[in-house]
């Protein structure tokens, strides 16, 4: 179980294909590839070795010990049922229940580290953000159609995650809100602050993309936010 599970988190062609793998010639040339690279693999994927250790600053090869930790546990139960078929039918079922909470605890490790590494590339990354000016004309150009003029509003990215990474590039998607102020008047109105103006808040989603070289202010992906205005519309019936 815990053998088809490895291999479904980290197949062996794609850990081959990582800048950081070697080789093992202890495994033989048509195989290759060990626990700990598999367990690795499930953590941190394809990214180099030093972003993940210098820039996110997580140590993965204390996760991998952990884990194999949890696998030489779970090979004593199955080695342990294959030597003991003869074993009382009550013990044979503890056996099973301690298998599955090791294997539970194997699969909850691995998600939990995956899951930080992602949050600390996430969080280092938004201590670089300084995008509003561009979220700011980019939401303008959106709303554009929904009035004549849009004026005093502003864009607040409320969150960053990460949609896939590789190598050499993180992408990442935003969400966030627009604070606007639609104006229906004439340009000389507009001039003068008068005429008729509707404030909404819009929420909107938005890529960003960034090199691995180095945490630094992402780029953010033309042509990618969406502003849902589907309140500019709603007629208040359900």
């Amino acid at each position: 179980m815990a053998r088809i599970s490895q291999e479904q988190l980290a197949p062996k062609e794609k850990i081959r294909a990582c800048e950081w793998f070697e080789q093992s010639t202890d495994l033989g040339q048509e195989d290759g590839v060990t626990r700990v690279q598999r367990v690795k693999y499930a953590v941190q994927g394809e990214l180099h070795d030093d972003f993940v250790l210098e820039e996110l600053r997580v140590d993965v090869a204390r996760t991998v010990k952990e884990c194999l930790a949890l696998i030489d546990e779970l090979n004593k139960y199955g080695h342990s049922m294959e030597r003991s078929l003869d074993i009382p039918e009550k013990t044979e079922d503890l056996e099973a229940i301690r298998a599955l909470g090791t294997f539970d605890q194997l699969s909850e490790l691995i998600q939990e580290r995956h899951d930080s590494l992602l949050s600390n590339a996430a969080d280092a990354t938004n201590e670089y953000m300084s995008l509003d000016c561009v979220l700011y004309n980019e939401a303008n150009e959106q709303l554009d159609r929904l009035s004549a003029h849009v004026s005093d509003g502003d864009v607040h990215l409320d969150s960053l995650s990460i949609l896939s990474l590789d190598p050499d590039r993180i992408f990442y998607q935003g969400r966030g809100r627009v604070y606007a102020r639609l104006r229906y008047e004439s340009d000389l109105d507009a001039a003068m602050y008068k005429g008729d103006a509707i404030y909404d808040i819009y929420p909107f989603e938005c890529s960003f993309q960034s090199d691995t070289g180095g945490l630094k202010e992402p780029t953010f992906v033309q042509g990618s936010m969406k502003i849902n205005t589907d309140s500019f519309s709603d007629d208040g019936q359900d």
